[in-house]
């Protein structure tokens, strides 16, 4: 069965340099507030640029979004350098666009060039820095590498432990992703551990309605699932179904997601009818919103079939 990942968060928004010219404008050259016009205008471009291929990738049209953040990458480096932090960003786009699209090893080459020029000029402990080893981490989860995953995670985590403590919101969602590895790892007991402590955290500092709170809960669902403990797990995936419902609405992403997750535990237990009738909500949900070509809407299709052939006499 297909999973869908629960928590791996890496786009960022582009946080582009503002030119500030601090001569008076009567001093000022032709030739130099003509330079600073092209900038503005380049810097609007990229905006714009960005936009652009956020919606894509939200749509679900992650080719097109993966072209366009190629050429953002290629410009902000003939404007920029390799090395300044809106080509880094750009770059680390293009990994989790890539990473989106299924292609992890090329997902894993960027990230690794990224955390490599951010060691260099930020230093190790630079959160850009523990960022960039996040989102290797995450690819190399995806490429099923998950002791390197875990190491990864374990090395973010100390820093995060030392420098922000153990209640910092950046804190949690390391240990939350480390767990997400060592359950793929297969590392159950220790995973649902961490799971369980990231949640009561959450709970406590964010409350029981909250979207990271209630993605605990899924995980925590997940790992009881892979113990074979089905009734556990359909429970904490009913309860956060209901809540994302309450807080969400009806027809957002998460709440579809919700429906994928329940379905299979579902399926585990052979309850195929109500499994049938949850997957096929979560395939119409994700077709709506993503688009039918989106991975999402076509785990749900695919997974609807299984249900569909399993039911067969």
């Amino acid at each position: 069965m297909k999973k869908i990942r629960l928590y791996l968060a890496c786009w960022l928004p582009v946080l582009l340099v503002c030119f500030n010219v601090k001569s008076e404008a009567q001093e000022q050259s032709v030739k130099d507030r003509t330079a600073v016009q092209n900038q503005e205008q380049v810097l609007l471009a990229l905006h714009q640029q960005h936009r652009k291929a956020a919606d894509m990738t939200a749509q679900g049209r992650l080719t097109e979004a993966e072209a366009e953040l190629r050429q953002i990458v290629s410009t902000c480096r003939q404007v920029f350098g390799k090395k300044h932090p809106d080509t880094l960003i750009s770059r680390s786009n293009l990994a989790a666009t890539l990473a989106e699209e299924g292609k992890y090893a090329e997902a894993e080459k960027e990230n690794r060039a990224v955390l490599a020029i951010r060691q260099e000029v930020l230093g190790a402990e630079h959160p850009d820095t523990l960022l960039s080893r996040n989102n290797l981490a995450a690819a190399l989860q995806e490429l099923e590498r998950h002791a390197e995953a875990v190491r990864e995670y374990r090395a973010v985590l100390a820093v995060r432990l030392r420098v922000l403590g153990a209640e910092h919101l950046d804190t949690l969602d390391c240990r939350n992703n480390l767990a997400t590895a060592l359950n793929d790892q297969g590392k159950h007991a220790e995973a649902e551990k961490e799971h369980r402590a990231v949640l009561a955290l959450r709970e406590r500092l964010l409350g029981a309605k909250h979207a990271k709170t209630l993605a605990s809960r899924n995980n925590l669902a997940a790992v009881l699932q892979e113990q074979g403990r089905h009734a556990e797990a359909e429970r904490e995936h009913r309860t956060v179904l209901e809540l994302r419902q309450q807080v969400l609405g009806a027809r957002h992403p998460d709440v579809f997601l919700s429906c994928f997750n329940l379905a299979l535990c579902l399926e585990a237990q052979s309850k195929l009818d109500e499994a049938l009738s949850c997957m096929r909500r979560a395939q119409t949900g994700f077709q709506k919103l993503l688009g039918a070509n989106h991975p999402h809407a076509q785990f749900a299709a695919e997974s609807v079939q299984r249900i569909e052939a399993e039911m067969k006499p």
